[in-house]
């Protein structure tokens, strides 16, 4: 009986959707479901409740071509459902307004914010799209560069240009919120003991005590030789590229050819053929520095100079119309050129494809599709992610696998005291077997996984141990600050000892959670330092002058490159001026957070006013739009190394910012006698560039500031130093291309050049 009048009612139902010569299936497939919601309604309405395979029934009884009439009596359901649909819209429709309106005002009361927010993310869109920045940082902020940003979800965010308060937010707290959609995506890969995205708290505290352990001064000391090694390695190659180049009749008639490829080119001036090779560097130099990152870090070989390959790729040049270049390939009509391509090994194109995925994922593009954002979706993305995810994890786990039975079999755990008592002497310059970093970090992990008590007790003594250290390595103050950190973070504890065997489940775990922290300081570390120096190539090329000032302290202080070679980048005052500079204007790191754990007042002009930024704020800290900011420094946005060191007695020596700023006898000119020049090419150049006003160390946040200042800035700063000094003392850059425009991609949290051709050629003697 029930189930007859099941089907009258279908039947009724379903006249509403027969229509003769109507095979839109899509059309009746949409009718279906409103009328199944209706029946839905009407059951409600009248008491009673359907089971599944009513529903069953619903469902394909209202596709059959009943030409029952309707009954008035359920005209009743279909309005209320009707009412139901109209008010959820309603409901919606309110709800979009007043976020509309929400962000159209600032949010935070009295700053100026720029109008142009979405109402899901804010301001996000624009964050992570380099172009905007400018806009986001500068044009909407007050005289003292404050301005409010809305954040994903609508969270209260500024953003701040000066100095000062940039150094006031990173030093007032350590805890940092990234966006959710990076979060998730970058715990995904990286772990949930990934340094970098943990937002404060205890467990921060642990893992940064592990890293801390193995940074320390005598580890990145001991780890200069192996730079060095890289660093020639490196050179040599390219040395030997350029001399077994093809010598072919290129370049006559026009000065310098701007080109891709092995080719001579032939200088103006000197009338001399110079054999080039023109490279995509930021491949090349992650070929380096993944070598350096493994023999300092990991006492690995990854041996990526030998494993890469080259390969010549076709890159159109529009705005190359130098007659020369086009009149040396008559087999082409246009300005096609080639460039020589370096293949990276598997494993380095691992990392890189894994940190890429990260940004695409978090991309404000992708946030809905669901093919990107959940991993287990059999799609082409995700079956190359997880390959590369267990080529990664797999390589690291068999590393340190192996340095974990090298640890315990040594007799490390029994001698413990000594270790770590030479791990916090800062004055061992030579380093020694027990500062390899790998072996500091395992010691670390695995005190902490079987006596999680000490760092209880290390809390107090940690507690007004100073750490807010500024990140330039050219505050000999902050450097002290930092060493006295490191040693309130890694003051051993003999009253545990650790064990000589360990279990295999804890030796899966103390496996794991170093793999996560060595992936987070490869991603931290590994592709940044390479950026770096790409942007550095980029900043000499456009700067020839500052090439010839690091060849002649190269030649002074590098005068032979053998076994017996000392490199030590202290003794390269200017190389790491260079460094320096190029890493001010071009920070590889998108931008920083940092939240208010309390409500702070910041001046908005030199007249008096001020602004209160109430408590749970996003502060987002750009270190490069700080470091362009004409109030932190002079002529900021132009590249001058000499405004970190200057020539006196003999040699360059670093600039002191307070004494210069007190009105020092010499403070405004270099020395009384100028420095050496290769030529006198660019004296007025030079002349100019030695009267610019000493930087101010404390306006340097390339390497953030604070307790959650880079750990590993120590190294990059020697690792890009020596490999400067060695490679402009016998070679020079130009760009490949003569209207070469730089242009920036992000990936994850990095800002690269999204492709940079460099070209290099042997300095005369």
């Amino acid at each position: 009986m029930e189930e007859q009048q099941l089907k009258r009612q279908s039947s009724k139902m379903s006249s509403l959707t027969s229509q003769p010569n109507n095979n839109n299936n899509n059309s009746r497939m949409i009718i279906a479901v409103i009328l199944t919601l209706i029946a839905f309604v009407q059951q409600v309405y009248n008491g009673k409740y359907t089971t599944s395979q009513q529903w069953k029934n619903y469902y394909h009884l209202f596709f059959s071509n009943s030409n029952a009439s309707s009954s008035s009596s359920h005209f009743l359901p279909i309005v209320i459902t009707i009412l139901i649909i109209i008010t959820l819209l309603s409901i919606l429709s309110l709800y979009i307004h007043n976020l509309k309106c929400k962000i159209r005002h600032s949010s935070i009361p009295g700053l100026p914010h720029n109008p142009n927010a979405h109402i899901l993310i804010g301001h996000y869109g624009a964050l992570v799209t380099p172009e905007k920045h400018p806009d986001i940082f500068h044009t909407h902020a007050t005289p003292s560069g404050i301005s409010a940003l809305w954040g994903p979800g609508l969270k209260v965010c500024a953003s701040i240009l000066k100095a000062e308060h940039a150094r006031l937010i990173l030093r007032h707290t350590s805890s940092r919120d990234f966006s959710s959609f990076i979060a998730r995506h970058g715990r995904k890969t990286l772990g949930k003991d990934s340094l970098i995205l943990i937002e404060g708290g205890v467990q921060w505290k642990r893992v940064r005590t592990v890293v801390s352990k193995a940074f320390t001064i005598g580890a990145i000391q001991s780890g200069r030789g192996a730079v060095g090694e890289c660093a020639v390695a490196m050179v040599r190659w390219l040395l030997s590229a350029c001399s077994s180049s093809n010598s072919s009749n290129e370049g006559g008639g026009g000065g310098r050819s701007y080109c891709h490829g092995h080719k001579c080119v032939q200088d103006a001036q000197s009338s001399k053929e110079r054999r080039m090779i023109c490279l995509d560097v930021e491949d090349f130099f992650k070929i380096f520095s993944l070598d350096v990152f493994g023999r300092v870090t990991m006492d690995y070989d990854f041996q990526s100079l030998k494993k890469a390959t080259m390969q010549q790729s076709a890159v159109v040049d529009d705005n190359n119309t130098d007659s020369s270049s086009s009149s040396t390939n008559s087999n082409s009509s246009t300005n096609s050129q080639t460039c020589t391509c370096i293949t990276s090994p598997p494993e380095a194109a691992a990392f890189e494809y894994l940190e890429r995925d990260i940004g695409i994922r978090a991309h404000p593009k992708h946030l809905i599709n669901p093919f990107t954002q959940f991993y287990w979706m059999p799609t082409p993305r995700n079956r190359e992610y997880h390959q590369k995810l267990t080529l990664v994890n797999g390589l690291m786990g068999k590393i340190i696998g192996m340095k974990l039975d090298e640890f315990l079999s040594s007799g490390h755990t029994s001698s413990s005291d000594n270790s770590l008592n030479r791990m916090n002497d800062d004055d061992n310059d030579d380093g020694g077997e027990d500062d390899n970093m790998i072996t500091m970090m395992l010691r670390s992990v695995i005190e902490q996984h079987y006596h999680p008590e000490k760092d209880q007790k290390k809390k107090k003594k940690q507690k007004n141990t100073p750490h807010q250290m500024n990140g330039c390595p050219f505050t000999s103050s902050s450097s002290r600050t930092f060493s006295s950190s490191l040693n309130g973070l890694s003051e051993p504890d003999t009253s545990s000892p650790i064990p000589s065997t360990i279990s295999q489940s804890d030796r899966k775990q103390i496996i794991t959670k170093v793999t996560q922290i060595l992936h987070t300081l490869l991603v931290a570390g590994y592709e940044t330092t390479a950026i770096s120096l790409s942007y550095t190539m980029y900043c000499l090329s456009k700067n020839p002058r500052c090439q010839d000032r690091a060849c002649e302290e190269a030649r002074r202080v590098l005068s032979t490159l053998d076994d017996h070679t000392k490199f030590d980048e202290d003794a390269l005052p200017y190389c790491k001026a260079i460094i320096m500079e190029s890493v001010r204007l071009h920070v590889p790191v998108i931008f920083t957070t940092r939240v208010a754990s309390k409500d702070l007042v910041l001046d908005t002009d030199d007249e008096g006013g001020v602004v209160t930024i109430p408590k749970g704020t996003r502060f987002l800290i750009n270190p490069t739009m700080i470091h362009r900011y004409e109030k932190n420094f002079d002529r900021a946005e132009d590249f001058c190394p000499e405004r970190w060191v200057k020539w006196e007695n003999g040699g360059w020596v670093e600039r002191d910012y307070e004494e210069e700023k007190l009105g020092s006898k010499n403070s405004s000119s270099s020395s009384s006698s100028p420095p050496p020049s290769l030529s006198n090419k660019y004296a007025a150049e030079n002349a100019h560039a030695d009267t610019i006003s000493a930087a101010n160390p404390l306006n340097f946040f390339a390497f953030s500031d604070g307790a959650r200042n880079c750990i590993g800035r120590r190294l990059a700063i020697m690792e890009m130093t020596i490999f400067v000094a060695v490679l402009f003392r016998d070679m020079c850059v130009d760009l490949a291309e003569k209207d070469y425009k730089l242009v920036k991609e992000r990936r994850f949290v990095i800002l690269a050049p999204k492709r940079l051709p460099i070209a290099f050629w042997k300095r005369d003697d």
